[in-house]
């Protein structure tokens, strides 16, 4: 049902490790459908902290999206992922995940 409302194109590139310099290390842009939406809100990261997130985007509930990875709307300009949240329904399918990233000046 969640797919209906999945109607732009989102672009992933996962985390796949540090190279030898330290650097992060990003796998092939994949696609998928999804509902990017700029907005402020206070999330909390990977280290518990409160940070302030200005884009959310909602993916399908089986999309392997994970804190550390990075999305894009126009497959140019990438944003990380700093949380990811999973809503589930009344017997506890997982029906939609949000990630929360952190612009940081990206134009939209």
């Amino acid at each position: 049902m969640i797919e209906s409302y999945l109607a732009q194109d989102i672009w992933r590139q996962p985390k796949t490790g540090v190279d030898e310099n330290g650097q992060l290390t990003f796998g092939a842009p994949v696609q998928s459908r999804g509902r990017w939406l700029e907005k402020n809100r206070l999330v909390r990261n990977a280290q518990g902290e409160q940070v302030t997130s200005d884009v959310s985007v909602t993916l399908g509930p089986d999309e392997p999206v994970a804190v550390g990875d990075r999305l894009s709307l126009d497959e140019v300009t990438y944003v990380d992922v700093i949380a990811v949240s999973v809503s589930r329904g009344l017997v506890g399918e997982a029906i939609q995940k949000r990630a929360y990233l952190q612009s940081q000046g990206v134009q939209g």
